[in-house]
């Protein structure tokens, strides 16, 4: 039995929220695609447990989802700007006593065939004040693609996740191999 400390209605809420961002606006009153944001697979989530080999529920500092939300974006002829807010839910786990918890969040630009142009990490603080045990952090990100003028939005993806470490991406695909 893996553990799991409640169920996930508010990431699915968050979920239903990043996929409003199938249409940018820009400055006018004309839509403007966006480049396509992706999360990659078993980057979703994450699952933190207390230092040691304690897997056990109360082994659990955090467990976190990320999800997008709508945002907007400007493309001229040298670059493409987005802003958008990323935010992270955040369930305080058993173990986690000071009632922090850093994250780090990963942002890549890529082609279609994803080849990655440029990437860069994001740290990010979880507070739990009190005896709160579920938090959602905010963050706004804006990225600035360089561009040729005869390319577009589909030129690019942006890919956004949990940067993990070993452990905890195989924890998540063990996870994934169990649903």
């Amino acid at each position: 039995m893996t553990p799991r400390l409640a169920p996930r209605p508010l990431a699915l809420a968050l979920t239903a929220g990043a996929l409003l961002l199938a249409a940018c606006s820009g400055g006018s009153d004309l839509a403007v695609r966006c480049p396509d944001i992706r999360i990659p697979q078993d980057t979703e989530r994450l699952t933190r447990f207390r230092p040691g080999e304690g897997r056990d529920i109360t082994d659990v500092r955090l467990e976190a989802e990320v999800a997008f939300l709508s945002g907007e974006c400007e493309v001229e002829d040298d670059a493409i700007e987005m802003r958008f807010p990323v935010a992270v839910a955040g369930q305080r786990g058993p173990a986690n006593e000071d009632g922090v918890s850093d994250v780090t969040l990963f942002v890549a630009v890529a082609r279609p065939d994803r080849t990655i142009l440029s990437r860069r990490e994001l740290p990010l603080r979880l507070t739990f004040p009190g005896n709160k045990v579920r938090v959602i952090a905010r963050e706004p990100l804006s990225i600035e693609i360089p561009k040729q003028e005869t390319e577009g939005a589909r030129d690019f993806l942006v890919f956004l996740g949990f940067a993990l470490s070993r452990e905890e991406l195989a924890y998540n695909r063990a996870e994934e191999s169990l649903r």
